[in-house]
């Protein structure tokens, strides 16, 4: 995923609209009314881009401390309810394995029958 800086394409335009309006323009007062404008705008343009920074800034630290208290939240309760939890999970396997055990113990026992006739 390719990350792409917002409004990379603005400085580009921005020169050359002051190209063509220099360029184009009939009178050099005009031309130079025009190249102020641009600069105007484009320090707009960056105050805008600024500030948008600055609020993306905000809102992911914002983000990041909440999902901080919720992790830690969520870490406090599982603590409490792991020592169960883990109980039975070993239960369960254990439970499971002495299963697959008795299993194979039968299988050997009906082999061995099978080939010794007793």
């Amino acid at each position: 995923m390719s990350m792409r800086r917002p409004c990379s394409g603005i400085p580009v335009a921005i020169a050359a609209l002051a190209l063509v309006a220099g360029v184009a323009g009939p009178a050099a007062g005009d031309a130079k009314q025009a190249a102020q404008e641009v600069v105007e705008g484009a320090k707009a343009i960056g105050k805008g881009v600024e500030e948008t920074a600055k609020g993306i800034g905000k809102t992911v630290t914002e983000g990041a401390k909440e999902v901080g208290q919720r992790a830690k939240d969520t870490g406090s309760q599982a603590g409490k309810e792991a020592k169960p939890v883990g109980d039975k999970l070993h239960d369960s396997a254990k439970s499971f394995g002495e299963s697959i055990w008795g299993g194979m113990q039968y299988v050997g026992r009906t082999l061995q029958k099978f080939f010794t006739g007793q």
